[in-house]
């Protein structure tokens, strides 16, 4: 079981519509995919058109009460969901030094039915983001290609580092940083990139997300870019990152 944390505290980089659609993907490729969303404005349920306020299923707020064992909603074949609503904000300040819930639980086995698991968490630095990052083996950072947009990643960087620090036994890995809503036809943006590149190196993923409609037009019809339209560009690009990220992980290769 491989566990990824989306994180970045900048909001509008499009943190929610990665996580969804790669998760997505991943199920569709035949892993067993498990998307749980620590974000308290539940933007993943809105997305999906998922009912996060269900009583009948396990949702985040559960994992930071006691919760022994989980009962996700149900998306897709292969694809399952632990929503997130305004009652998790009361952990968002929570102090973890004493030990991480999350962890304990991942610990335990609760999520080892799962061959992948992805979390959403909210645009801050706060608890629940270092709840994210500690019980996760690697976070990933989206960003756009501006610079108050990299500000924002030199920031998650740093904010990952000092919680890792603070936390014993805490080694997930940096998977490195994603490009989002790119505009590769303009000059600038170009520019822009061949300098984070220079930066980063092999800590920026090959795989960049163009901008296009798809993305604003998909969730007014519940639906990911990949089910939106199978035949366009974005599915393309969500199957490379797929498998950019799979073979940054070790992940097993699986039969739909």
């Amino acid at each position: 079981m491989k566990l990824i944390s989306i994180v970045c505290q900048k909001g509008g980089v499009g943190k929610t519509t990665i996580v969804v659609n790669l998760s997505s993907m991943f199920s569709k490729k035949g892993y067993k995919t498990l998307l749980i969303d620590l974000d308290p404005q539940g933007n993943v349920s809105t997305y999906l058109n998922f009912d996060k306020n269900r009583e009948d299923i396990t949702n985040s707020t559960n994992l930071f009460e006691n919760t022994t064992k989980i009962n996700p909603g149900f998306l897709d074949e292969n694809y399952y969901l632990i929503p997130s609503n305004i009652k998790i904000a009361k952990h968002n300040e929570e102090k973890i030094a004493v030990g991480s819930k999350l962890k304990k639980l991942k610990e335990n086995g609760v999520f080892n039915d799962y061959d992948i698991v992805f979390v959403d968490t909210p645009p801050t630095m706060s608890s629940l983001v270092q709840e994210a990052i500690v019980f996760s083996d690697y976070y990933l950072i989206p960003t756009k290609a501006e610079f108050l947009a990299i500000e924002g990643v030199g920031q998650a960087m740093e904010f990952a580092n000092t919680t890792l620090k603070s936390i014993p036994n805490t080694n997930p890995v940096f998977l490195g940083v994603l490009l989002n809503q790119i505009f590769e036809e303009t000059e600038s943006h170009k520019d822009f990139v061949t300098e984070l590149n220079e930066i980063l190196g092999e800590k920026l993923l090959k795989t960049k997300i163009p901008y296009k409609t798809e993305i604003a037009e998909s969730p007014l019809y519940a639906k990911t870019v990949i089910d939106f339209n199978e035949d366009g560009e974005l599915f393309s690009v969500f199957t490379d990152l797929a498998e950019e990220i799979k073979e940054r992980i070790g992940l097993n290769e699986k039969t739909p």
